[in-house]
């Protein structure tokens, strides 16, 4: 009799999802091997092995942004938390491609459950079908087993900006918890870099997976970053996901407006439009 197993997770792990997270973070850690199998078995759950297509998507998709005038009026879209919602964000890609003069999309983070490499993978493979380029920001669960190595391979720095039809918009990792709250995140000195001389815009929008105003994110920072949006006359918008359902408000009355998009299996985004200095929101189903 064969002591040897074999472990199968060529499809989309639907199974993962009534599992512990515990126990599957557990797993990822794990390699598993086989010395009694004539054929050596070994599959590690939390390997990073993407193809070279795989690799640098945002710059990739922020090249194609930059090249291409929008016109009068500029629109995209705000997803949030792909995680395991594959079908559903199939679904939202068959939305998206109806739509027309919609020039990206953007993913707020929380692109897999587990951070595992195949999940981010999958997510890609579903989001490579729009027929415009997207963007992804960094979430928590990202952040999970070699999740944030994956995402730095897949999709470049953390921190990183991009220009569409003069607008300006601020990308960052607000996953605070996910280092113990040590205050590195969010780097408060570089979005006061990039906030610091706005001349050359019409407009700014920051984007991040948690809000400031969750607990998630760092106390001691809360006050200095939402203060610093608030105050930058351009910023027009703070754009999230990670609540899992939507949201629109002035958090903090002081006349900055947070949108925080649901997760994909809510489906639903947001449809911002820009023109001049002007900006609409738009609360979607599909």
């Amino acid at each position: 009799m064969s002591n040897c197993f074999t472990l199968s997770i060529q499809k989309r792990p639907f199974l993962l999802s009534h599992l512990s997270r515990r126990f599957v973070i557990l797993l990822a850690f794990l390699s598993l091997t086989s010395i009694s199998c004539k054929k050596a078995f070994l599959y590690n759950l939390n390997e990073v092995r993407l193809e070279e297509n795989e690799k640098n998507l945002n710059a990739k998709n922020i090249e194609k942004i930059e090249a291409k005038s929008q016109g009068d009026t500029l629109k995209f879209i705000l997803i949030g938390d792909s995680q395991r919602f594959y079908n559903e964000l199939d679904d939202f890609v068959e939305e998206a491609n109806k739509l027309k003069n919609v020039a990206f999309v953007i993913l707020a983070g929380d692109i897999s459950d587990f951070g595992l490499n195949k999940e981010f993978k999958w997510i890609h493979r579903s989001l490579s079908k729009l027929y415009i380029p997207y963007i992804a920001v960094i979430g928590n669960h990202d952040m999970l087993a070699n999740g944030r190595i994956v995402y730095q391979q897949m999709f470049g720095p953390e921190n990183f900006t991009f220009t569409s039809n003069g607008n300006k918009f601020i990308c960052l990792n607000t996953n605070s918890e996910e280092v113990g709250y040590n205050g590195s995140l969010p780097n408060i000195p570089w979005l006061q870099q990039q906030l610091s001389d706005l001349s050359n815009y019409k407009n700014a929008f920051v984007i991040s997976h948690v809000p400031p105003f969750n607990n998630a994110f760092d106390k001691k920072l809360e006050k200095q970053f939402s203060s610093l949006l608030s105050t930058t006359s351009k910023v027009r918008l703070s754009l999230h996901g990670h609540l899992h359902s939507y949201q629109e408000s002035e958090f903090y009355n002081d006349g900055l407006k947070y949108v925080v998009v649901g997760t994909i299996n809510k489906r639903n985004y947001a449809l911002i439009s820009v023109w001049g200095d002007q900006h609409s929101v738009e609360e979607v189903y599909y």
